[in-house]
């Protein structure tokens, strides 16, 4: 491979990764509303303890796309564009992640994310059964130590309701 095109094969591949990166608090903002809507009952404060144990994609598969877009950019691009684009400047790293989302939404993109979401733990991935079962456990603990300290707050509050009828 043409040294220039190795390094910016480097550089494509570390902005997009680290724009993956980044997303977590977007991507727990985006958990806390989805179970906003679908657990009204559930308090923000146990929400956002969930929120933050949803595991983000393997890095494998972040790994694996950013090629693929890697090698199709490299098929369509000329030496010369690929140059503009790897300049470091912040405007061609955001074309840079606007063309790779695209590339993502694509039909046959689509495809293979849905492939390889389905096969994630031959990738060497937690099971989404295991990934589940501790939110569900997770859930739980979350709910529990709310009811508690609910709990701790009525009895605190009885207590001095009690003690102040008896004073």
């Amino acid at each position: 491979m043409d040294p220039r095109l190795a390094v910016f094969s480097l550089h494509i591949h570390k902005v997009l990764y680290q724009r993956t990166l980044e997303t977590k608090e977007g991507r727990q903002e985006a958990i806390r509303e989805l179970i906003g809507a679908v657990r009204p009952d559930m308090s923000g404060q146990a929400a956002a303890c969930v929120a933050e144990v949803v595991p983000a994609l393997l890095p494998d598969l972040h790994r694996k796309w950013i090629g693929m877009f890697v090698d199709k950019l490299f098929e369509s691009a000329s030496p010369q564009q690929l140059e503009i684009l790897c300049d470091g400047s912040e405007e061609n790293n955001a074309a840079l992640a606007l063309a790779y989302v695209m590339f993502l939404e694509s039909e046959r993109m689509e495809k293979i994310i849905a492939y390889d979401l389905e096969h994630v733990e031959e990738l060497g991935g937690v099971g989404m059964a295991q990934v589940a079962a501790a939110l569900c456990a997770r859930l739980t603990r979350v709910e529990e130590s709310v009811l508690e300290a609910r709990q701790a707050k009525a009895r605190e509050y009885r207590d001095k309701n009690t003690s102040d009828k008896t004073h």
